[in-house]
């Protein structure tokens, strides 16, 4: 007995010396790591304030492009774009005009009021249809379907017309960058030609908008003083583009200077 109780007084001390080993060596690399951590700090704090490019005379740093999880082309793409597009727009006269305004507006009404009666219209036959014997399992499915996504949007509708109408500042808040970017696109295209690309927002004059930018650069309105950043950016621009609208058939004629389409339900 007395044996084992040396033993284990031998024991207990070397387990502990050890331990206590191990816990030095992970205190000494805590402190390295902290003091690794603050000299760096510095040196990440002045990556962060390192300027990348100019635009217009404004500092775009690299701070700026870590926002997100995008590729830092794409996120100096989002940057820089709204203040070339709002200097283009000034530059050349291109700013939303009180009448281009009220037709918009003029427009959207026609429109709203169409497709509301059309709806109410399509809703009465899905109805109609739904009191016959004669439709199959599957397209009973299908017009219900139909039915209750036409009684959501009547639901819908009846949201924004129990709210205050806008007052002139806010419609031309909402109509003018709309109106802008349709005339800014279609200068471009005629002034720099290339490559269009067709969007859920109509006609994007892609190549025309790479020459925009170049053409900024050689002005000296746009300066990289990173050349990766650079040719990642030209690069992007460069790329073709899903869909390509074929120089024919290149309209940059806004939906609203376009007769309302008749219908857009089947039969």
């Amino acid at each position: 007995m007395r044996s084992e109780t040396v033993v284990l007084t031998l024991i207990r001390p070397r387990a502990w010396a050890a331990n206590r080993a191990r816990a030095g060596k992970l205190e000494a690399m805590n402190l390295r790591l902290l003091l690794i951590a603050a000299l760096l700090l510095p040196a990440i704090s002045a990556a962060a304030d390192e300027r990348v490019a100019s635009v217009l005379g404004e500092d775009i740093l690299r701070g700026q492009l870590a926002q997100d999880g995008r590729e830092p082309a794409q996120q100096f793409a989002a940057l820089i774009w709204p203040r070339i597009a709002r200097h283009y727009v000034d530059q050349h006269g291109l700013n939303a005009t009180a009448e281009e305004l009220t037709e918009l507006k003029a427009y959207d009404d026609a429109f709203e009021k169409k497709d509301r009666a059309q709806r109410k219209r399509k809703l009465a036959e899905l109805e109609q249809r739904l009191e016959s014997n004669d439709l199959s399992p599957e397209e009973r499915a299908h017009t219900e379907d139909f039915r209750n996504t036409l009684r959501r949007l009547e639901q819908y509708d009846a949201e924004p017309d129990a709210l205050p109408k806008p007052d002139p500042a806010g419609y031309a808040a909402s109509y003018s960058p709309w109106i802008e970017m349709w005339k800014m696109n279609k200068a471009l295209y005629e002034r720099y030609g290339g490559v269009v690309a067709l969007t859920e927002s109509g006609p994007d004059p892609r190549g025309a908008r790479a020459a925009l930018f170049a053409d900024y650069e050689k002005r000296g309105a746009l300066i990289f003083y990173d050349e990766p950043l650079r040719e990642q950016f030209f690069s992007m621009l460069a790329a073709k583009p899903r869909l390509v609208v074929k120089t024919a058939d290149v309209d940059f004629t806004p939906y609203w200077k376009k007769p309302i389409p008749s219908s857009y339900y089947s039969d």
